[in-house]
């Protein structure tokens, strides 16, 4: 039975990804509207849109980039326990067996985390700009990123 899942919720993953093509945008500046998206894992698919009204730390990490990692861990502790602000977090790693592995040790929660297949990574990279190397967007509750790799005390300061 977890075969069947871990199975269909990779091809709603894939068929999501292929078939949003057409609608993302490709400006991911501050003041713009963000590009709506579907990720998933082993457990769970969520969209940029259901989290409307929160604020959310878009970060993609690869566990090959020591401080997007490190920013990744210290990303989700800032998280923790905060109803209005969500992480969506977007892996480039090499293989997903490693991704999982990075987020076990880290001890990160794994329900924010997300491995981005290869096929889907250069479609991501065109519309959020995230291709040369990682990096954190601030999306407010309307959908719009009021910052791209934001500090700490950015992140704190607009979800007060």
């Amino acid at each position: 039975m977890k075969k069947f899942v871990y199975l269909l919720v990779t091809l709603m993953v894939v068929m999501i990804f292929t078939s949003a093509q057409s609608t993302l945008t490709s400006d991911s500046r501050v003041g713009k509207k963000a590009s709506n998206f579907t990720v998933g894992n082993d457990s769970l698919v969520v969209t940029l849109d259901q989290f409307k009204g929160k604020f959310v730390v878009l970060n993609v990490w690869s566990s090959a980039d020591a401080v997007s990692r490190i920013e990744n861990i210290e990303l989700s502790k800032l998280v923790a326990g905060k109803e209005n602000l969500v992480q969506m977090s977007i892996n480039f790693d090499r293989s997903k067996p490693l991704f999982r592995e990075v987020v076990a040790a880290d001890s990160i929660d794994a329900s924010s985390q997300f491995f981005c297949e290869r096929q889907d990574r250069a479609k991501f990279e065109r519309t959020w700009g995230a291709g040369e190397k990682p990096c954190t967007f601030l999306i407010n509750g309307d959908g719009v990123i009021v910052a791209v790799n934001p500090t700490r005390s950015d992140i704190l300061g607009a979800v007060k």
